[in-house]
C-alpha cells in the first residue's frame, strides 16, 4: 500500500515533468519563431544590400564611365586612352571589382548583378582586359589584381 507522503511526491513529480515538458515544449517553439525571424531578417538584409549595390553601380560617374568604355575605348588601342579615359577605364574595374567582391562574398546576390549588368560586365572585362593585365604585370603588382571583375565577368558569361 502507498503512504500519502509517497503519493504527493508521486503526484509532484508527476506535476514537475509536466511543467519541465511544458517549458521545453514552449522554448522549442520560441527558438523556431527567432530561427524564422532570423532568416527573415537575413533575407531583408540581403535584400538591401542588393539595393545598395544597384544604387553604386547606377551613380552617375559610374554610368558615364562604362559609357566611355563601352563607346569610346572598345574603339581605339589601349596606348591612344587619353588621361581621363584612363580614369573612367580605372572607375570602371574598380566599381565592378567591388560589385564582384560583394557578389562573391554572399552579400549581394549573383543572379542580381550578373542578370541585369551581364552584357556590359562582359562587354566592359573584354575591353578592360588589356587595362587590367598591364597593371597586373607592373612591377610590385599582385597577379589577382581586380580578381573579382573577372570571377563576376566568368559569372555573367554563365547568366548570358
Amino acid at each position: 500500500m502507498v503512504s500519502n507522503y509517497e503519493l504527493a511526491t508521486l503526484v509532484l513529480q508527476v506535476l514537475v515533468a509536466l511543467a519541465t515538458f511544458g517549458a521545453l515544449f514552449v522554448y522549442h517553439r520560441q527558438l523556431r519563431v527567432m530561427s524564422h525571424q532570423l532568416l527573415s531578417m537575413q533575407e531583408a538584409s540581403r535584400a538591401q544590400s542588393g539595393l545598395s549595390l544597384v544604387d553604386f553601380l547606377q551613380e552617375p560617374n559610374v554610368r558615364k564611365a562604362r559609357h566611355t568604355v563601352c563607346a569610346v575605348l572598345s574603339q581605339k588601342p589601349m596606348e591612344e586612352w587619353t588621361s581621363d579615359e584612363k580614369d573612367h577605364a580605372s572607375r570602371v574595374t574598380a566599381n565592378y571589382d567591388v560589385a564582384g567582391a560583394l557578389v562573391r562574398s554572399g552579400i549581394a546576390p549573383v543572379d542580381l548583378v550578373a542578370a541585369n549588368w551581364g552584357p556590359s560586365i562582359i562587354h566592359c572585362y573584354e575591353v578592360l582586359e588589356p587595362w587590367i593585365d598591364a597593371h597586373r604585370n607592373r612591377l610590385g603588382a599582385r597577379a589577382t589584381y581586380w580578381s573579382n571583375f573577372k570571377w563576376l565577368y566568368e559569372e555573367a558569361k554563365k547568366v548570358c
